[in-house]
């Protein structure tokens, strides 16, 4: 039955594909033209759901690349072979959104979208300016023997190679980057992932795509002006169109183009002069009722984890943190002063303090989070100040966080493959070259490899957090308030973790206010108040220290 199902679906697939391919044959000018702009919209709101969906960096910048495009059709089209002015447009929107990628791509939310529709009218007045003052004339005119069944060839071609490159993209680690990084950018960067150029390279490869897009579109119009190529309401109708299908699945956005598309014919012909106020109901509506557009109704199945392809690491020799000096200053407030100390290997290291001491902020000096205003931070022989958290990450150091942070959009085993895709750490003597599932088993997840993380109790996000750091194979790892807001018997679960972990011997730093757990699982202790390390020693020693004690109750004879 599965089989001549699956004959059934394979005939549909092949019929549909040669009906669409032969749709210029049997289909008047009308239909052409509307099967047209259904194949060019489903080209922009595939590419810029291929950027902005899993990243969640809503671009208005659609339009900017499709008329750059657009125009060096303009330019070329009379002059040069077809073909190499389809290669000048793609290098033309690639070199074009490298450039502003680069300075803008470290912007998120609402700066990131202002940015992308300012950048659309920056080119638009940029081109303006060129036509008036260079060209001496408002638009161009581009006669081209391409006809109308060619144009939709064209696209239909270059549709099926969004869609490829799509899934591609979908199934590879750099799909799983993205994902990573539309649901937490800072744990994506210190699981390894190199943010800002996981998102330049797709979102260059968006832009490609749009550009080629103006250029083939281009001869459909004859005459060309800045107010044809860069109308902005063409960015606005492919959010809202990717939006409407689904901008987080492959084929989401077909959804909305289609029904848009043909809504859009009967409004431009019957509401010409309300067609904005229109979109704009449409768009509130999406919002409110589809968050998740319509794909999200029907479902979209389990995603395809990309495979454990880290590889098993040598054992190098042995790990160790030297911190020498290290201060870290907000405004002339010194939050960590001239704070120095050395763990071994295997050791487990506490940081103690009142809070509001500084403890965290050095762990952020450690981990890349912030980077220290004097000091040096050495990991093995690497001089760690300064770097990205992602360039600390693959050399050996991972952290979990004090308020914690999963990618609650990736399920459990996502979260730890992430890691294990982009960490490039040689292996501790700790031997944790354990695959994603074992170090789910090992932190007590097993049975919710497939469950978001998103929920996941707060131990258990607490768990995955230590699973997600120990699959990068760290050399040390930072616990920040680890066992935090536990219950009792989470607690003790948590401290016979944390041993287990000492038993293979990896290299720990854990800041925490629990003092059992410091006294049962810390060889040396270092205590902090003000920014400063006041004692340091075997726990039950500090622990008992006078200038501690002060410290935790304000009275020198307590």
């Amino acid at each position: 039955m599965r089989g001549a199902t699956g004959t059934l679906l394979w005939g549909a697939g092949l019929l549909l594909a040669a009906a669409t391919i032969a749709y210029p044959f049997y289909a008047n000018g009308y239909y052409l033209a509307l099967g047209i702009s259904i194949l060019y919209f489903t080209i922009l709101a595939t590419a810029w759901a291929m950027f902005s969906g899993p990243t969640r960096y809503v671009s208005l910048a659609t339009v900017a690349f499709f008329g750059l495009g657009a125009y060096t059709a303009a330019v070329l089209g009379e002059t040069m072979p077809w073909p190499v002015v389809l290669l000048a447009a793609a290098g033309f929107g690639a070199l074009v959104a490298a450039v502003t990628g680069l300075s803008t791509l470290r912007l998120s939310g609402i700066y990131f979208v202002i940015f992308s529709f300012g950048l659309a009218e920056l080119i638009r007045q940029l081109v303006i300016w060129y036509e008036v003052n260079v060209h001496k004339s408002v638009g161009r005119y581009l006669f081209s023997a391409v006809t109308q069944e060619v144009i939709y060839w064209q696209l239909l071609g270059l549709a099926a190679l969004v869609f490829l490159v799509g899934w591609l993209l979908g199934r590879s680690r750099y799909g799983l980057a993205l994902r990573a990084i539309g649901a937490d950018e800072t744990a994506a960067s210190h699981s390894g992932i190199d943010a800002t150029r996981v998102k330049l390279a797709v979102f260059v490869l968006s832009a490609t795509f749009m550009s080629v897009t103006g250029a083939v579109m281009a001869p459909r119009w004859t005459y060309i002006d800045p107010s044809i190529a860069f109308n902005p309401t063409i960015s606005f109708q492919v959010v809202i169109m990717a939006l409407l299908g689904g901008a987080g699945s492959l084929f989401g956005p077909v959804l909305g183009v289609i029904p848009l598309v043909l809504l859009f014919e009967v409004l431009t012909a019957t509401l010409p002069n309300h067609f904005s106020i229109v979109l704009g109901i449409i768009f509130v509506l999406i919002v409110m009722l589809l968050p998740n557009g319509v794909i999200g109704l029907i479902g979209t199945g389990r995603r395809r984890t990309p495979p454990d392809g880290a590889p098993t690491r040598r054992a190098s020799d042995a790990p160790r943190l030297t911190v020498e000096g290290v201060s870290k200053s907000f405004s002339g407030l010194r939050a960590v002063d001239g704070v120095s100390f050395t763990v071994a290997p295997g050791q487990i290291v506490g940081i103690i303090g009142p809070n509001g001491s500084g403890k965290t902020t050095l762990l952020n000096t450690l981990s890349g989070a912030l980077a220290p205003s004097s000091g040096t931070i050495r990991l093995g022989d690497s001089v760690i100040n300064g770097l990205r958290p992602y360039r600390i990450a693959r050399l050996g150091l991972a952290r979990t966080f004090q308020l914690v942070r999963v990618m609650s959009d990736l399920t459990a085993a996502e979260n730890v493959a992430a890691a294990r895709l982009f960490g490039t750490a040689p292996a501790s003597s700790a031997g944790t070259s354990a695959t994603g599932r074992e170090l789910l088993d090992l932190v007590g997840l097993g049975a919710m490899h497939d469950t978001p993380a998103g929920e996941l109790t707060y131990i258990d996000q607490k768990r995955l957090e230590l699973a997600r750091a120990l699959a990068l194979q760290p050399r040390i790892v930072l616990l920040d308030e680890w066992l935090a807001g536990l219950n009792p018997s989470e607690l003790e679960t948590g401290i016979e973790l944390i041993a287990k972990l000492r038993e293979r011997g990896m290299t720990v730093i854990m800041v925490e206010h629990v003092m059992d757990a410091i006294r049962a699982l810390c060889s040396h202790c270092i205590v902090m108040s003000a920014g400063s390390v006041i004692a340091r020693g075997v726990p039950d020693d500090v622990l008992s220290d006078p200038k501690v004690i002060a410290a935790y109750l304000g009275d020198e004879d307590a």
